[in-house]
């Protein structure tokens, strides 16, 4: 029997064995980029939901004050203030947003927003008991608050009138973005239009 020269098929095994290792290799760095673009697009969309909510900051402007119907003037019955967009906020639907309302004895309640939810969002009419709506406006053909305007908001305060050095919170809620915490304390004296502090 003759000897084979079997150099040839070793160099074929060889060219074999180094072209799956590519292939594997190719497909392990394709699953590894995937996974990598997976995680940076989740990781955008994290990053520009947090801009979003932090940018969606309102504020109140100037005080908060608390008013009450005459001739009793002994509660407050009313809570009344301005709300707009903090420094380089995106426009915010005011009737959107949602407030609730707690004290030491009237546990978390949320108060109803009572207005027309497109258009004037003027209502001069006093709300009714556990609502709020606007009374005043920088801009009252829309009911977004932009950069640089105001919305006068008037809430019935929910449950029971507020008494002298009564502290209630309000928690306003906007569609999107940070909740804004107001909590003040009724002062011992009260007039029809009283500064909350």
């Amino acid at each position: 029997m003759k000897n084979r020269n079997e150099n040839g098929f070793t160099g074929l095994e060889a060219a074999i064995v180094l072209i799956a290792f590519v292939v594997v290799a190719a497909v392990f760095s394709y699953v590894v980029l995937g996974a990598g673009f997976f995680t940076t697009q989740k990781s955008q969309q994290v990053v520009h939901a947090g801009v979003t909510q932090a940018a969606s900051n309102i504020v109140v402007k100037g005080n908060v004050y608390g008013l009450n119907s005459p001739p009793a003037g002994t509660d407050i019955q009313y809570l009344q203030f301005d709300l707009g967009l903090a420094a380089g906020g995106l426009p915010v639907d005011v009737s959107k947003i949602q407030m609730v309302y707690s004290t030491a004895s009237v546990t978390p309640t949320t108060v109803t927003y009572n207005g027309p939810a497109t258009g004037p969002v003027i209502t001069p009419a006093d709300p009714t008991a556990g609502t709020w709506h606007v009374v005043g406006s920088s801009n009252a053909a829309s009911p977004l608050i932009q950069e640089g305007q105001y919305f006068t908001i008037k809430m019935y305060v929910p449950v029971s009138n507020l008494q002298p050095r009564e502290e209630f919170s309000l928690e306003i809620k906007p569609e999107n973005g940070a909740a804004l915490g107001i909590v003040r304390t009724v002062p011992a004296g009260i007039t029809p239009t009283t500064i909350l502090f």
